[in-house]
């Protein structure tokens, strides 16, 4: 199971509220370097 930083932060990548770089400041305190990645391969909303 994912934790809650995951869904807020992937939330907040599809909407265009996080940059690659200001998402991977997250790494490795509040998410792992593959849920980072699983992240930047979300397609952002247009």
């Amino acid at each position: 199971m994912k934790n809650m930083f995951y869904g807020f932060l992937l939330n907040m990548w599809v909407f265009g509220g996080l940059s690659e770089s200001a998402l991977h400041a997250y790494v490795p305190t509040f998410i792992s370097e593959e849920e980072y990645q699983q992240i930047i391969a979300t397609p952002k909303e247009a």
